[in-house]
């Protein structure tokens, strides 16, 4: 990977860390609004609701943030680009529409699969 290709993907990488942050501000601010307003019943429900799924949005966010910020590192330590699960380079790519990728698509299909196969019962 070149130095400009990287320089590429690490503005994009800031802009999306920069794009998450603001959600994150937006979710705050809406939540904000809405727990100052006076509120019936049946409207407490739906805020509890809402607040489950703000609390969900918001660990999405965080993990977003994360996974930015572990590519941020890597890039720091020179080893960014390459698959976690196999050790080859990501290809550029696929870089390109996820620069947070951790794996190569194969990989990252693995992964993904892994992840939903529920564990066996004992």
């Amino acid at each position: 990977m070149t130095a400009q290709e990287l320089d590429l993907l690490k503005e994009k990488l800031l802009a999306l860390r920069q794009d998450v942050f603001q959600r994150l501000r937006r979710l705050d601010d809406d939540w904000q609004e809405l727990a100052e307003k006076d509120t019936e019943f049946e409207e407490e429900a739906q805020k509890a609701g809402l607040s489950e799924l703000n609390a969900l949005l918001d660990e999405r966010e965080k993990e977003e943030i994360e996974a930015i910020d572990r590519a941020l590192d890597k890039m720091d330590a020179v080893q960014y680009g390459k698959c976690e699960g196999c050790g080859e380079p990501i290809p550029l790519p696929r870089l390109l529409a996820l620069p947070a990728a951790r794996f190569c698509l194969a990989c990252g299909a693995k992964a993904e699969e892994k992840s939903r196969i529920p564990p066996a019962l004992p």
